[in-house]
């Protein structure tokens, strides 16, 4: 009997050996269950921008009829003397593209008012843009005019786009008038700009809420009121009329001027009572970031905002609710249409995004997930629909607006699909809806207004509506059948002893090596058709053939790799199965006997027939591809019972993984066989739920690297564990040995101490100032002095509290040293001192932080290299450094909240150095000591470390003298003797070199004398 690694068992372990632990990733579907290619398509007036606005209206709850309402803001009525005053169509469905017709909300023209004698308009309803806002709940409907103008109560008859609303009930049989802005506060100060109706919803219990941007120098407002009480009392009359229990948000502070709140509006619940809140769109809210307000329905008070994180993203623009997590509570989703991506920091692309915002308890949201567009000027968050459960999964779906997105910017609108687990895995896109329009000089802006979540054909799915007003038309896509399979394939035998031959095979007339191959489906689905055909096609040895290998398995019955079957199924026949024959072909024929044979198993629907107007579809999550593999049975010795002998091994390329670290983890596994062939073998790991798996990585033959990323360590305990283990179809010895390998947990913060003193030194005395004995002001006492503390975490862990001390030296005896003036924080910090700050009660002057300062202030991300300014600067000076063990200090003690990482805690102390101190002790140098200290007290985790971090450090200020007092100079009669004496000692020393006869000296001679001589003397020796 043969020992060793067997071929089979090597496919096993690296073909289907990491099968285990790795998931299928579904690829992008363009088109899920939208039937997308036959929408009913719905026309109005050229240039009416019909499908502004749209939803679904229900005359009943019973009734089983679901038509469309457009609003065109721009269309013509049959108004009297009224130009493009707007209008709202109604559609029955199913109809044809022209049989919209307008609803008569206002037949009548301006109302007139007489002013001193002379009849003028009280209104002005031309291009009112009547429609830009339409709702429909439970058979009311209320259409808007944002930009309707009336005649103010003043005498100079302003015009004021206060915006109005009209209220349709009892299948458009009574109408009413709703304009909660024409109010006596006219003007921009006041209600004069409302433009009420910019944005409409209804509450679950039918309540209507109007969004007016302009209000109050266009702070914006949020109004609600009953229908019931709008109808009540109503008269053609009353122009100013309080309808009763109405609501609405009140004036903010000047500093709110612009902010839009109202832009958009929608409802939910976020407090765990029976009651809605309000959300409302403020897009140029917070310094122009935008926001969403949340707003109590009872008493119309703020609750919190939703805030965005890059300015002028006009974030708050669109809003919408619905649960997409399938936990029973509402979420919020935000849109951003005009969001900048930076590929680079100089080339900001405009893509769009959508925030949604999970609700976790009442009150409590999850960091944003986000949803950003691909098409560069697209738009995309421009609206956002609810769809209710599109696709019959169990949870709630989205579509979102990219109304200049695509090819020509026509137009795009993208299906979300929700899931539970959305806060990890993100919204799952499924369809991208595109329009068909042809070329137009304007764009369609196909997806500019969304509605969904009704079933207009009744088959179980909603369906959605999109407006193109751009080329005035609305789009109705329903929502298909979605069938769901389950399929297998069932092999007998799965291992092919060669020598067993029981089937005989006719062209050849020979007996060979068989097995049975049956291929099952059933199929399961909300409102699927009564009979549903499946495709199914079979492919045998299917890798062969994509390696151009021979095929080592055919059908008996036609000796073809590959066939194609159908099974019929449905309501009556939820399960069917196809049975084939498949034979292994001769050992002569082909030469590889080890790699498993696989058998691919595709299906689909079979194309619809043509009495199916809307097919059913797929499920887009379900895998249409199907395999499993046979075996060539191969020397397993004289008893032909394999008995393998599975050994594993493992480890890790570290022991211990750190709290909120990227914890990048490899394991190797090794694997050997040393009996006989193993089948179909796997590798199970049992991994910790903090592991997710990133990748594989393949080693030597038998080895194989899995790379892991260890997170949400916080609530882990000391260890985490990952068991491995090698299962085998083998029916003796058929596992391997069981590998548990551990992964220590800690928890790590570093915490850098770091400060700054600004100035750092100061130089006394300043020129034409004196301290006055009486300070009144701060500015009496001395310069400024700062000492800036921050304390930076830069992890990787975070910190739950700490403590931070200052020592301010304050005072020397009675004399005054640094005087605090104020401590400001910055980040989850808090102070409190032991004596009070400012005890003599000086005026605070209004000084601004110097750019130095807000620097550091902001620097909260840099590293930890900034010069310190501490005791070992003054060594120099150590005989007049003046800190806590040597004059009496200020305490200052700092409760530090959690720190995650790259977070900062700053502490700023602002004193004044009280220079009469240091007046009186002249050209003597000092150095002001702060000491200050940390000691984190407990880290947010169920593991602590065995020591907390802590640290102690000191920032100085220099005291310097410039030129010194004339008081402590030489005295000018001393300079005067000086220069006399210097005068009298030069006079005698003159003296005495000319008695001595030093100017007397003979003076040398010259060289042209000397030449003469030497001439001279040459000539009397030549004439001798």
């Amino acid at each position: 009997m043969e020992r060793g690694w067997d071929g089979v068992s090597y496919a096993g372990m690296c073909i289907l050996g990491v099968l285990s632990v790795l998931s299928s990733a579904l690829n992008g579907v363009w088109g899920f269950n939208f039937y997308a290619e036959h929408p009913t398509v719905y026309r109005g007036p050229d240039g009416s921008y019909f499908g502004y606005a749209v939803d679904f209206y229900q005359a009943t709850a019973d009734s089983n009829t679901i038509s469309v309402l457009v609003g065109a803001p721009k269309a013509n009525t049959s108004q009297p003397g009224i130009v493009e005053a707007g209008a709202v169509y109604y559609c029955p469905w199913p109809g044809l593209p022209e049989s919209c017709r307008q609803i008569p909300f206002d037949n009548s023209n301006n109302r007139m008012i007489k002013v001193n004698g002379t009849r003028e308009p009280l209104e002005f309803k031309s291009h009112q843009w009547f429609g830009a806002s339409v709702r429909a709940h439970r058979g009311e409907v209320v259409a808007c005019a944002p930009l309707y103008h009336w005649r103010t109560v003043k005498m100079s008859g302003e015009k004021d786009p206060v915006g109005t609303c009209y209220v349709a009930v009892q299948n458009f049989s009574a109408y009413a008038e709703y304009s909660p802005c024409r109010t006596n506060d006219p003007d921009p100060e006041g209600q004069g700009f409302c433009q009420a109706g910019f944005s409409v919803d209804f509450t679950k219990e039918g309540k209507l809420v109007v969004g007016g941007p302009g209000s109050f120098y266009w702070q914006g407002q949020v109004m609600t009121a009953g229908i019931a009480e709008i109808l009540n009392g109503y008269s053609l009359k009353a122009v100013l009329r309080q309808v009763s229990g109405e609501k609405h948000t009140r004036a903010a502070e000047d500093t709110h001027d612009d902010s839009y709140l109202g832009y958009s509006v929608a409802v939910g619940e976020f407090t765990g009572d029976s009651e809605q809140e309000l959300l409302a769109g403020v897009p140029r809210g917070a310094q122009n970031f935008g926001y969403v307000a949340m707003i109590n329905s009872t008493n119309m008070t703020f609750i919190q905002n939703f805030t965005g994180e890059q300015m002028a993203s006009y974030f708050g623009y669109s809003v919408a609710v619905t649960d997409l997590n399938g936990d029973e509570t509402d979420d919020v989703l935000v849109g951003a249409p005009l969001f900048m991506e930076r590929e680079t920091e100089s080339k900001p692309k405009e893509v769009g995004r959508v925030y949604l915002y999970l609700q976790l308890a009442p009150l409590t949201f999850s960091e944003p997930v986000a949803l950003t567009g691909t098409y560069t000027f697209g738009r995309f968050g421009t609206a956002i629909a609810p769809l209710g459960d599109v696709n019959q999964d169990g949870y709630n779906d989205v579509a979102v607006g990219c109304p200049f997105g695509g090819e020509e910017r026509g137009g795009r609108v993208l299906i979300f699909n929700g899931n539970k687990d959305i806060s990890t895995q993100g919204m799952m896109l499924s369809q991208e809806l595109r329009a068909a329009h042809a070329p137009s000089d304007s764009l369609p802006g196909f997806g500019f207004t969304l509605r969904g979540g009704q079933d207009v054909d009744n088959n179980q799915y909603p369906d959605l509506l999109v407006g193109a007003f751009g080329v005035g038309k609305v789009s109705v896509y329903r929502s298909q059948a979605v069938v769901s399979v389950e399929a297998e394939m069932i092999l007998t035998p799965k291992i092919l002893n060669p020598d067993d031959r029981q089937c005989h095979l006719p062209q050849m007339n020979i007996m060979v090596t068989c097995l049975k191959v049956d291929v099952c489906a059933a199929v399961s689905g909300v409102g699927i058709p009564s009979s549903v055909d499946l495709r199914a096609e079979l492919q045998l040895d299917w890798l062969k053939g994509s390696r151009g290998g021979v095929k080592r398995v055919l059908f008996l019955d036609t000796e073809q790799p590959q066939r194609m079957g159908l099974l019929r199924l449905g309501h009556s026949r939820p399960r069917a199965c196809l049975s084939y024959t498949i034979y292994l072909r001769e050992e002569d024929e082909f030469r590889d006997k080890l790699s498993p044979i696989s058998l691919a198993l595709n299906y689909s629907l079979a194309p619809a027939t043509l009495d199916q107007s809307l097919p059913p579809v797929l499920n887009h999550y379900s895998s249409t591809f199907l395999q499993e593999h046979a075996y060539i049975l191969l020397d397993c010795g004289d008893d032909n019972i394999c008995i393998p002998d599975l050994q594993l091994s493992a480890s890790m390329d570290r022991t211990e993984v750190v709290i909120a670290d990227d914890n990048l983890v490899m394991l190797t596994i090794t694997a050997v066989n040393r009996g006989e062939g193993a089948y179909e073998t796997e590798l199970y790991a049992l991994l910790p739920p903090e592991a997710d798996y990133i990748g594989v990585e393949r080693r030597v033959e038998l080895s194989v690297g899995l790379r892991f990323s260890v997170q949400r360590l916080e609530d882990a305990g000391p260890k985490i564990s990952f068991e491995l283990q090698i299962h085998s179809s083998n029916k003796d010895n058929s596992d391997s040995n069981l590998v548990s390998l551990n992964l220590s947990v800690t928890a790590q913060a570093q915490l850098d101490l770091r400060g700054v003193s600004h100035p750092s030194q100061v130089v006394l005395p300043f020129p034409n100032w004196e301290p006055k004995e009486k300070p009144i002001k701060e500015d009496d006492v001395g310069p400024q002095v700062t000492h800036i503390y921050e304390l930076h975490n830069s992890g990787p862990s975070s910190i739950g509290e700490a403590e931070l001390h200052v020592g301010w030296p304050s005072r020397f005896r009675d004399e005054n040293l640094l005087y605090a003036m104020e401590i400001k924080t910055d980040g989850p910090v808090s102070c409190r001192t032991n004596t009070s700050l400012n005890p003599h009660g000086l005026e605070i002057s209004t000084l601004q932080d110097t750019p130095e300062l807000l620097g550091f202030l902001r620097n909260t991300s840099s590293p930890p290299h900034r010069h310190k300014r501490s005791i070992s600067t003054a060594q120099d000076y150590s005989n007049k450094t003046l800190n806590c063990t040597n004059v009496s200090c200020l305490k200052i003690m700092c409760v530090v909240g959690r720190l995650d990482r790259g977070q900062s805690a700053v502490v700023k102390i602002r004193s004044r150095l009280w220079a009469h101190t240091f007046l009186q002790r002249r050209n003597d140098p000092y150095i002001l000591n702060s000491t200050v200290s940390f000691a984190v007290t407990s880290m947010p985790y169920r593991i602590q470390p065995a020591t907390l971090p802590q640290h102690r450090s000191a920032m100085g200020t220099l005291v310097l003298w410039g030129t010194p007092d004339v008081s402590f100079a030489v005295p000018l009669w001393v300079i005067i003797l000086a220069i006399l004496l210097g005068l009298l000692v030069l006079a005698i020393l003159t003296l005495a070199m000319w008695k001595c006869g030093f100017f007397d000296r003979a003076r040398p001679p010259a060289d042209d004398d000397i030449s003469d001589q030497e001439k001279l003397t040459s000539d009397q020796t030549g004439d001798a």
